[in-house]
């Protein structure tokens, strides 16, 4: 993959776990890149904010990790990772910082982007329900069977 050449989210699909490893390595830009294609087809509700690891700072694991959250529950995180040298598909997990608490959500092949958008409009639903207590939402996420 050359640093300049230009892919799209289809093109960024068809590429394997190594071949997103290798154009990773060609910096903050390739990374940024690749991130802001798949926030792009994710097209999230305005109650999300969403931030992409640049540099290793939730352990570096995966070429896309993304990391997507409520303003008001900054301690629930909705975590959209690619595949890797050391994963195989893409994942999407909701975790809970305060009760360590995680669910996989999405584990798929290909990245639908419907898949993660449904679920956080499950995750809204159920936090104005009030599920925002320590690991309350996973526990309901568990019961409403939204696990993968």
């Amino acid at each position: 993959m050359i640093r300049n050449e230009h892919f799209t989210l289809n093109t960024l699909q068809s590429f394997s776990g190594c071949d997103l490893e290798e154009l990773s390595e060609h910096g903050e830009a390739a990374r940024l890149r690749m991130c802001g294609l798949v926030h792009s087809a994710l097209k999230l509700p305005d109650s999300w904010r969403m931030d992409c690891e640049m540099r290793g700072e939730w352990g570096g694991a995966y070429p896309i990790h993304l990391r997507l959250t409520q303003p008001e529950i900054e301690e629930i995180a909705v975590e959209l990772v690619s595949p890797s040298a050391c994963w195989p598909a893409w994942c999407t997990v909701v975790a809970d910082s305060r009760s360590r608490s995680r669910l996989r959500l999405y584990v798929s092949d290909q990245l639908d982007p419907m898949a993660p958008q449904e679920k956080l409009s499950v995750i809204a639903e159920y936090t104005r329900a009030g599920f925002t207590g320590a690991g309350e939402l996973v526990a309901a996420m568990k019961m409403g069977e939204y696990a993968a």
